[in-house]
Formats: C-alpha cells, sequence, structure tokens
C-alpha cells in the first residue's frame, strides 16, 4: 500500500473490491441505488460508513454481512493488519478502528529512530 493514499481511498478501494464478487453491473446497481434512495455518492462512504452499512443492509439484507467482512478483510490487510470479528462491533466499528490504526501506521513510516533521538540528535533509551 502506497503511503500516499488516504485512508478514505483505501477504504474506497475496498468497498470497490468487495462490492466485485457481484459482478461489475451489481455492483454499479448497489452504488445507483446508495446514490437514489440513500443519497450516498461512492466518494461519501469514508465519512457516512454507518449510512453505507444501513444502505447495504436494506439493499441486499443478510447478504450484506458477507460483502461487509469482505471489505474489512481486505480494508486490515491493506493497512498492515489482521481482520478480528467481534460479536458486538458493527462494520463502522471496525472502519473507525482501522482508520486509527492506518492514522498510527502513517505517523511512524519515517527513521523508526526518529521517535527515540534527542534534541541533540543522541538516541535514547
Amino acid at each position: 500500500m502506497s503511503r500516499t493514499q488516504s485512508f478514505s481511498q483505501v477504504l474506497l478501494d475496498c468497498v470497490d473490491e468487495g462490492l466485485s464478487v457481484l459482478g461489475n453491473e451489481p455492483r454499479q446497481a448497489i452504488y445507483q441505488y446508495l446514490a437514489t434512495i440513500h443519497s450516498l455518492d461512492r466518494e461519501q462512504i469514508p465519512d457516512k460508513v454507518d449510512e453505507f452499512a444501513a444502505g447495504l443492509k436494506k439493499a441486499l439484507g443478510s447478504a450484506s454481512r458477507v460483502i461487509e467482512r469482505l471489505i474489512l478483510k481486505k480494508l486490515f490487510q491493506r493497512i498492515g493488519s489482521t481482520f478480528r470479528e467481534t460479536a458486538d462491533l458493527e462494520f463502522a466499528d471496525y472502519v473507525r478502528d482501522a482508520r486509527r490504526r492506518f492514522e498510527i501506521t502513517s505517523t511512524k513510516h519515517g527513521d523508526p529512530v526518529e521517535g527515540l533521538r534527542s534534541k541533540k540528535g543522541q538516541v535514547t533509551g
């Protein structure tokens, strides 16, 4: 994963990949449904994850859980983490956790010793 990509772009790529298991036309139909019925454009999904999950559930019923898991597995893999399902968490909770992990790791991608340097450039610890 390129660090130049924002979390929003990574999430949208994973949503595309997850919906692609349905086929290209059904994927486009889901996006059209979300835009028409839920006033949710594809680009708004990262900022409105709860609405996306609700719209997906209305469109696909219980099958939405399978698509959500696919998206989450891809998302956590792309950010270098492992998806672990917990009974009391919803799709949006996992996405928030992934965003937090992404932001933590993206701030650490520089020199691993950099955070240990004192003001004089000496390595501490």
